[in-house]
């Protein structure tokens, strides 16, 4: 009798079974000129559309088969597919998320923040002579494409525009209440701040405190970006108005992106499109450099990816591409120690370089209301995209393009200091057209 009532209720689902194990799915990038048959020959190949961007004729899809981009390419009028990792991940990656809290490490340097407007980098870019004629106009959005941004800061929270903001984590639009914050990592809180914090007394000041600023994240962690968060995210902003985008990150799972292999070739192409989509519709795409300390005209040997899995040394070329740095048009910037001079770990170049900005030692926002210095071309690239949010805010009708030119035209050139750094043509190898200048950059001299 037992068994006959297990049995059941086995059948009527009133006893539990244990759930089956959410499948591991590899997530890819499909590059096409008509979305729609791209999404027919996923469905067909075995795959699941997460997100599709006709505009740049992009598909965001997962799948558990592991013969998906092999039939995917055979497939006539689909012209890339590339997987955007090497290891297989939850479905759940997939789902909503709502509401985040910050829970990852906090300052351990409250206390030592430098009282507002007295740290290296505020006289470095004249920003006391730049806010006498401006602090930057409130219809000036900058996005902040990271690993999401706390809105909750006191130095933050004026500028912070959560109609604007979003999670493209999993490359499709998360527009839930919270899901742009951070959850392990301050870093884009700590972008924001060098961006926009208030000018109000306390904490720190921002390069252009008067803008807003929206977050846009694209991971959880820093320097772990995929191919499809930055498709969504620079879609976002092409679609939502932004001036400037400030990109301090460099994507998972190769480092370098190379056209001799398809699954990195496809994430290129994927991402160049989204890119040129944004700056087609006038948004400035600022970038970090990099903090390998090379000249990345003459790289030679990748160490670090495939950085979702396991690391393996690998020949590269200079035409393996750093996402979304090295994407025509992008701001490359690279970082000044105190001494305004390269940072020991800034990368540099005769053509990658655009301009050069404080980078070591910077203090600015961190999640739960706190203050933290850091070091790298992360926090170089939010003082070039806080000075070029200044410009955009001193001529709105000015078009990206011109903000640039006018970003380079009012950067101060700088010497080369040692054999390594030579003259370019704009500039140097190491600072480009020179460090960004917030006072020239408004008219103030």
């Amino acid at each position: 009798m037992r068994r006959i009532i297990l049995a059941t209720a086995l059948l009527l689902g009133l006893i539990a079974t244990p759930a089956a194990a959410d499948p591991l799915v590899m997530p890819h990038v499909v590059v096409t000129h008509h979305t729609w048959w791209a999404e027919l020959a996923i469905k067909k190949a075995g795959g699941t559309v997460v997100a599709s961007y006709p505009q740049i004729g992009v598909v965001v899809a997962y799948t558990e088969k592991d013969d998906f981009a092999a039939k995917l390419r055979k497939t006539p009028g689909i012209d890339a597919v590339g997987a955007t990792r090497t290891a297989k991940i939850p479905k759940e990656f997939f789902a909503p998320r709502r509401d985040l809290r910050y829970t990852g490490p906090n300052s351990p340097n409250t206390g030592l923040v430098p009282p507002e407007g007295t740290a290296w980098d505020v006289p470095a870019l004249r920003l006391p002579e730049a806010h006498q004629v401006t602090d930057g106009s409130k219809n000036t959005l900058v996005g902040v494409l990271d690993v999401g941004v706390d809105d909750t800061h006191p130095d933050l929270r004026h500028a912070f525009d959560s109609r604007n903001s979003v999670s493209c984590l999993s490359g499709w639009p998360d527009r839930g209440p919270g899901a742009w914050r951070p959850t392990l990592d301050g870093h884009g809180t700590h972008v924001a701040g060098t961006i926009a914090a208030a000018r109000n007394g306390t904490g720190v000041v921002g390069v252009a405190p008067g803008v807003k600023i929206a977050a846009v994240k694209l991971a959880e962690l820093d320097d772990k970006e995929t191919a499809e968060s930055m498709v969504c995210g620079f879609v976002w902003a092409a679609e939502h108005g932004f001036a400037v985008t400030n990109n301090s990150y460099r994507s998972i799972p190769w480092r370098y992106n190379c056209d001799n292999q398809p699954d990195q070739a496809a994430a290129k192409l994927a991402v160049g499109r989204a890119v040129a989509y944004a700056q087609r519709r006038n948004v400035l795409v600022v970038a970090s450099a990099g903090n390998a300390g090379i000249n990345l005209d003459t790289r030679s040997v990748d160490k670090e990816s495939p950085a979702d899995s396991t690391p393996v040394e690998r020949a590269i070329d200079p035409t393996c591409t750093r996402l979304p740095h090295e994407l025509p048009g992008v701001v490359g910037t690279g970082a000044l120690d105190e001494k305004l001079v390269k940072a020991t770990f800034s990368n540099y170049s005769a053509s990658r370089i655009s301009v050069a900005a404080p980078g070591a030692r910077v203090w600015s926002t961190w999640p739960n209301g706190e203050y933290r210095s850091a070091n790298g071309t992360s926090m170089a690239a939010p003082h070039a995209s806080g000075v070029a949010a200044l410009i955009a805010s001193e001529h709105p009708h000015w078009s990206a393009e011109r903000v640039k030119r006018a970003l380079f035209a009012t950067a101060t050139p700088l010497p080369c200091p040692d054999t390594t750094c030579a003259p370019t043509k704009q500039g140097t190898t190491y600072y480009g057209h020179g460090v960004v200048d917030a006072a020239r950059a408004v008219g103030a001299g």
